[in-house]
């Protein structure tokens, strides 16, 4: 199975290069805006968390994430994208004789990015992004099949991501869309001594879909 870092090797050239060959035929209208919504899976870090859970629980690696932004389109090749994505790093520890051991990382990201746009024609869109901005509502969370719930939460943190968008326009209006992104976003538990850090930084792939409207759509 290929690592996240190689997939991120082969993929991302590949889309550049895409981006390159395609000839521009039209921009989007400055003014106009989207609203658009994603599904994808992370790979996350979590290095110092999963030291401090031990060699016998499973790592936090992985997870599921979800969410939507609203993008405005300054010029014809910038946009500003708010983002709002649920990010759910998760894993199952097997207790032979004993309920599963559940745990999860969940935070929200809510980063204000510019995508810049490489290349489009009447079809195909591909765009550069790169943005900040916080990840809040993180905790650590346990889970033990007939046990209590238990939670510790962690502080807000900067949150930054770069990466690569495709996009294939159905109408002008609607598009269906996959991109690939690095992040990097370290949140501290609280009061945790030693201080331990939820850590998101790694790698995400997604598909979505965006509906454009105003600016003369």
């Amino acid at each position: 199975m290929l690592s996240s870092n190689r997939l991120v090797r082969i993929v991302a050239p590949a889309l550049v290069a895409v981006a390159v060959a395609v000839a521009p035929a039209w921009s989007a209208e400055p003014g106009t805006f989207s609203l658009g919504a994603n599904f994808g899976t992370g790979m996350y870090s979590n290095s110092d968390l999963n030291d401090a859970l031990g060699s016998g629980v499973e790592e936090i690696t992985s997870g599921w994430e979800m969410g939507g932004s609203l993008r405005y389109q300054v010029s014809p090749r910038l946009a500003l994208d708010l983002e709002f994505n649920r990010m759910k790093p998760a894993s199952t520890t097997e207790s032979p004789g004993n309920p599963d051991i559940q745990l999860s990382t969940a935070g929200m990201a809510i980063p204000l990015s510019m995508y810049y746009t490489l290349s489009e024609n009447d079809r195909y869109g591909f765009n550069l992004f790169g943005g900040a901005g916080m990840v809040t509502g993180a905790a650590l969370h346990a889970e033990q099949d007939g046990s209590e719930d238990q939670e510790l939460e962690a502080k807000s943190a900067f949150y930054g991501q770069a990466g690569l968008e495709a996009q294939y326009m159905m109408t002008r209006q609607v598009a269906l869309g996959a991109r690939v992104m690095g992040r990097t976003a370290k949140s501290e538990i609280e009061d945790s001594d030693p201080s331990v850090d939820i850590d998101y930084t790694g790698f995400a792939f997604g598909l979505g879909v965006r509906m454009s409207f105003g600016g003369g759509q």
